[in-house]
């Protein structure tokens, strides 16, 4: 018996050792964490408004956050609450009723650096928000600027994939036409499914305005002979196409529907949708955002 204590004893003393030790690597290691994939995500950010690897990025190019939360205030209503950065440094979240209705704006602590944070922004919201309301983080989309003009929208999506949801992102010209679309992370099937993170599959979104994605659907046909090394930059390259030949190729299939990957249509349709959704639910936000921001007189940054 006395035996059995022993033993029992020693490995809960080496189980709570090992937890402590974890939690110590985990702890000295999760800034380091947050900065690689604040770094990836901004570099996601910049290749999909036209500044990826090998391409300087401008001085002025400047990419503001804009956070959205779903709020349930003081007498149990859902409003939404877009928290903003302002043209004098500061930030304001402003509440705007399931209408559309603008609300209140109130001023929320913390510069940019902070509130990039989850936990801090999390905490900052609230404080501004007052007691009796209660916050909850949506999402955030960022809109990028090159001086004092809009550059592009940058915006998450997500979609239901053959396994698992597929988390994506898309890039928006200020007329909403989409510049592009990168995967964020999804589980499809190596080889099949999982080729929708290659150009010359989310290439093919890119040029299709607001108007020709409403009627976007996937078609089981192949890829157009021509159309492929147009899709595909490095292919491109190794053709000896000219830019303003990609670009005569690319007008010429621009009402295309999407072309299914061979063996996985169900990802193809979920990549289409995901886009579509996502590209029809950020208008309509951003147009009463708009409205909002110009009823309240609010001076945003961007």
């Amino acid at each position: 018996m006395k035996e059995i204590i022993k033993i029992t004893f020693s490995l809960t003393v080496i189980c709570i050792a090992a937890a402590l030790i974890l939690g110590a690597v985990f702890a000295k290691t999760d800034h380091a964490r947050k900065e690689i994939k604040e770094e990836q995500d901004a570099e996601t950010d910049r290749g999909l408004i036209g500044f990826g690897a090998g391409k300087k990025v401008p001085a002025d190019l400047k990419i503001y956050p804009v956070y959205r939360y779903v709020i349930k205030d003081e007498k149990g209503a859902t409003v939404l609450g877009y928290l903003l950065p302002l043209k004098d440094k500061g930030q304001a979240l402003l509440e705007i009723d399931l209408s559309g209705k603008p609300l209140k704006a109130v001023p929320v602590q913390g510069d940019a650096v902070q509130l990039a944070d989850r936990a801090t922004r999390d905490k900052a919201v609230s404080d501004a928000l007052g007691k009796g309301s209660q916050a909850t983080y949506a999402e955030t989309f960022n809109i990028a600027n090159l001086g004092d003009k809009r550059l592009a929208y940058v915006i998450p999506g997500s979609s239901q994939g053959f396994k698992e949801r597929i988390k994506l992102k898309v890039s928006l010209e200020p007329e909403l036409t989409v510049m592009g679309v990168a995967i964020e992370e999804s589980k499809e099937d190596p080889g099949l499914g999982d080729k929708i993170k290659e150009d010359f599959f989310r290439n093919q979104f890119v040029g299709k305005t607001h108007d020709l994605l409403k009627e976007l659907k996937v078609i089981k046909e192949p890829l157009p002979a021509d159309y492929l090394p147009a899709l595909e930059p490095e292919r491109a390259k190794k053709d000896k196409l000219t830019p303003e030949q990609v670009k005569e190729i690319k007008q010429k299939h621009l009402k295309d529907d999407i072309y299914a990957l061979t063996g996985a249509t169900i990802s193809s349709r979920a990549v289409t949708v995901g886009v579509k959704d996502t590209v029809r639910r950020f208008t309509y936000r951003l147009g009463i955002l708009n409205d909002a921001i110009k009823q309240e007189k609010i001076q945003v940054a961007f």
